[in-house]
């Protein structure tokens, strides 16, 4: 017997009959007639709405990254399903974890890789977590701060988007968000943003304290699912509450001013390259100067305090000044 007929013969509530299920909602199968006809003319007519269907598609190849190739080789009716089946069983975030596991697996970077003891999304997302923090290259060890480690914790100050993303992979903090660096900026340039890494379970605490003039000079924990914590609860030992509290005592400047002025040009340029949906770019124009471009690039951007406002699907990439492949990253620390 395959695996996967022994996956069909031990979950059999994983194999849905649509029709046993509207049966045994009525007390007479003339009714469940009746219901199987109306359904059955209400879905041919979502599924021949074509517009409907190549919505679906593009969400399924731009957020669910799906093979273009093996989306447009199905029918309606299976994207329809296919997109039911992501969305109700799975949800972006659970199918993107598991392609990510996936992904590290097959490239042998994750230690506990019996398949069979994961009962939990949780459970998977520190085992990635803990693998995607082994990955880290020296390229990226150089993007970030590094205020205190041991065998256990690492504690840095992400200075470049690249490396938010990196060192915050697997959470659900806004400053990670693939292709939407607004929240990055936003928080580099307002104040200190600090990650904590747990280099033995996975887990991840970020913290924060605010320098802007435009907010309240408050300081606030995040666990990995983005939700708001007490100090208390991070689980942060008393040596790394330390650090972080002379971090928000005495440093008196932004994670995004700690970087010189070349170094933050640079890494506006690398985003507005690499980071922002591609689908959504405007065509070259001819070559400008560079002190045009890095002046675009800041009215663009926002100011401080004002980059949560732009519309994500609002943006577009006003000039391309040079030619960057996505794997070269900015060097922001020597």
């Amino acid at each position: 017997m395959s695996r996967l007929n022994e996956l069909k013969r031990d979950n059999p509530s994983l194999i849905l009959n649509v029709i046993e299920i509207i049966n045994s909602l009525f007390n007479k199968s003339k009714y469940t007639e009746l219901s199987v006809n109306l359904i059955k003319n209400y879905r041919d007519n979502r599924i021949n709405n074509y517009d409907r269907a190549d919505n679906l598609k593009l969400e399924l190849i731009h957020e669910f990254k799906l093979d273009e190739d093996f989306i447009n080789s199905k029918s309606n009716e299976e994207i329809i399903n296919i997109h039911w089946c992501l969305v109700d069983y799975f949800g972006y975030y659970n199918f993107e974890l598991i392609k990510k596991f996936e992904e590290l697996n097959e490239r042998n970077l994750i230690i506990n890789n019996d398949l069979t003891k994961f009962k939990t999304f949780e459970e998977l997302e520190l085992e990635v977590s803990l693998a995607e923090l082994k990955s880290v290259t020296k390229d990226l060890e150089k993007q970030t701060i590094k205020l205190y480690e041991n065998d256990e914790w690492l504690v840095i100050k992400p200075m470049s988007f690249l490396a938010s993303k990196k060192y915050g992979a697997t959470t659900r903090w806004c400053t990670t968000m693939e292709h939407n660096p607004d929240y990055y900026l936003k928080y580099s340039r307002n104040g200190i943003l600090i990650y904590c890494l747990n280099k033995k379970t996975g887990d991840k605490v970020a913290a924060y304290k605010s320098l802007s003039t435009h907010e309240n000079r408050e300081t606030s924990f995040w666990d990995m699912s983005d939700i708001r914590i007490d100090s208390i609860e991070s689980g942060l030992p008393n040596e790394i509450m330390e650090v972080i509290k002379n971090e928000f005592t005495n440093v008196k400047k932004t994670n995004w001013d700690l970087l010189s002025e070349d170094d933050a040009n640079n890494q506006l340029l690398w985003i507005q390259q690499n980071s922002y949906d591609k689908e959504f770019r405007e065509p070259e124009p001819i070559a400008v100067r560079i002190d045009e471009y890095i002046e675009e690039i800041n009215e663009y951007v926002g100011e401080p305090d004002e980059l949560s406002f732009a519309p994500r699907r609002a943006r577009f990439i006003p000039f391309r000044p040079h030619e960057t492949s996505n794997d070269e990253v900015p060097t922001i620390r020597s």
